[in-house]
């Protein structure tokens, strides 16, 4: 037993455990009344129907899966749920989303107002909660959080990992206390989600996030039904490839898209946007499905994109070749493939890209899209990227054949197999170019780009002439402004 502190258990076994007594041999102990860690006790209610038997977790490192280590509790009777976050945790309530695993042999109560009777859950699927990005305070440790999670809740958050893609590391509770800008930006991010969704659904944001059950809210809850259709689609996939891609980052999103209807000429399409990150590259795809009753059959794909990454060349500037190969579908039904090269050198802290862009074939199938050809650009571009105390710069500069500068490095292309080609060669054409922010661009380009991203604020030049200014408010918001000139500024929605 510690010389200088005794338990509180025994405080308690006082009249059976004598030693544990001021007279006891040990005069010098002292005994002091250790009391638990203070913590946040959240609660709620998991929502489709009620959903009982449901692991509801705090999703600290961001990895979607309910780790050990993570606060966690089985949703009960009515979908409640109660669970306390230790101080040590408890500022991760701000910056993590709140996860429900509903697995097969859960209970959904269903609603016998709208006529869904309890039932066992047969597809298992998730529905989440993003997180506030409120700090958490003192109150908070007495009074307790509420919160709800239901389908409504996930399709907001659903969207902005859809739109906002992050790595892995960058969804960690740590990471994103230590990075506010991060914070900032999926702070706007997720206020614009919100609006659209608003106007999607024909629902107020306060409709989004309620109980809808207890509120006989029928329209959120017809919607909810909807949205879990998908939901069980996507996490039947998403469980199927993160075990063909164990070491990978897997997204899977199932969903209506009013937009991809209207350019599609599609009448209330479900769609399904594949993208898995793996240690050779990356795919994308989008497709769109069959109907509602068969969200796992595709019925043809919309785009297909596949990259594929390799260490090449200089090692010593880590150099590295990309060949992305693109399928898009066009409204008329034809199929256009393409492809794009990209090799990169970095010396000195600053990144040297060069790109070729590689014309289209056009068939009739998805299928028959096969386009292998790497011979013939019909555009290049010089990219250089750096950064000065805690400033980030780049400058892009693009050529086609009406531009001299297209045919510089003319043995850059196709490159896989060119072996011999020399680093210093490439880098030392790109170190010509007039990169640098405050660089006067007199070379001719078909276009031209910079940017400069310093703290909150983001400034974005194209052709020296159209310049946007993106700056980001303490509340989250952020306000763009455009210029003629860069120094004279309007709001761009005027």
């Amino acid at each position: 037993m510690n010389k200088t502190k005794l338990s509180i258990a025994c405080l308690l076994t006082l009249s059976v455990l004598t030693g544990c007594s001021k007279s006891s041999k040990s005069s010098d102990e002292q005994i002091v009344i250790v009391t638990e860690d203070k913590s946040v006790a959240v609660s709620g209610k998991a929502i489709d129907g009620y959903i009982v038997g449901g692991t509801v977790f705090l999703d600290i490192n961001g990895n979607g899966i309910a780790d050990a280590s993570e606060p966690q509790k089985i949703t009960e009777e009515g979908g409640d749920y109660l669970f306390d976050v230790p101080e040590k945790d408890a500022a991760c309530l701000a910056y993590s989303a709140i996860i429900v695993d509903v697995p097969v042999g859960a209970i959904d109560e269903g609603s016998e107002e709208e006529g869904v009777a309890r039932h066992e859950v047969t597809d298992p699927y998730q529905i989440v909660l993003q997180p506030t990005f409120e700090p958490i305070t003192e109150a908070d440790f007495t009074n307790g959080l509420v919160r709800n999670i239901s389908p409504l809740t996930t399709v907001i958050w659903q969207a902005i990992e859809q739109n906002y893609p992050r790595e892995i590391e960058e969804k960690h509770c740590d990471y994103l206390k230590e990075h506010n800008e991060a914070v900032t930006e999926l702070k706007t991010e997720i206020e614009d989600t919100l609006r659209g969704l608003v106007s999607y659904y024909n629902l107020s944001a306060e409709q989004m996030y309620a109980d809808f059950i207890a509120d006989k809210d029928s329209d959120a809850f017809h919607i909810a039904q909807d949205i879990v259709k998908g939901l069980k689609a996507a996490y039947k996939l998403k469980t199927e490839l993160r075990a063909e891609y164990p070491e990978g980052e897997v997204r899977v999103f199932v969903s209506r898209d009013q937009e991809k209807d209207e350019y599609f000429n599609v009448e209330d399409g479900w769609y399904r946007d594949v993208v898995v990150f793996h240690d050779t590259g990356y795919f994308s795809e989008d497709v769109k499905l069959v109907s509602d009753e068969q969200l796992n059959e595709v019925d043809y794909v919309l785009t297909h994109l596949d990259r594929t990454d390799k260490a090449w060349n200089d090692q010593a500037l880590n150099g590295e070749l990309s060949v992305r190969k693109d399928v898009y579908r066009d409204p008329n039904g034809e199929y256009r493939c393409s492809n794009i090269e990209r090799i990169e050198f970095k010396e000195n802290d600053i990144r040297y890209e060069l790109s070729n862009s590689f014309g289209s074939l056009t068939f009739d199938t998805f299928e028959e899209c096969v386009n292998d050809s790497l011979d013939d650009p019909y555009e290049r571009s010089f990219r250089i990227s750096y950064d000065i105390d805690s400033t980030y710069y780049f400058g892009v500069f693009f050529f086609r054949e009406a531009q001299s500068r297209f045919t510089e490095l003319a043995e850059w292309v196709d490159v896989e197999n060119k072996t011999d080609l020399d680093s210093s060669e490439m880098i030392d054409v790109l170190k010509l170019m007039p990169y640098r922010w405050d660089d006067e661009v007199s070379i001719d380009t078909s276009l031209w780009r910079k940017r400069k991203d310093q703290g909150n604020v983001q400034l974005d030049v194209e052709n020296g002439t159209d310049w946007t200014r993106a700056t980001t408010q303490s509340d989250g918001t952020t306000v763009y402004e455009c210029s003629a000139d860069g120094e004279n500024w309007t709001s761009c929605e005027g």
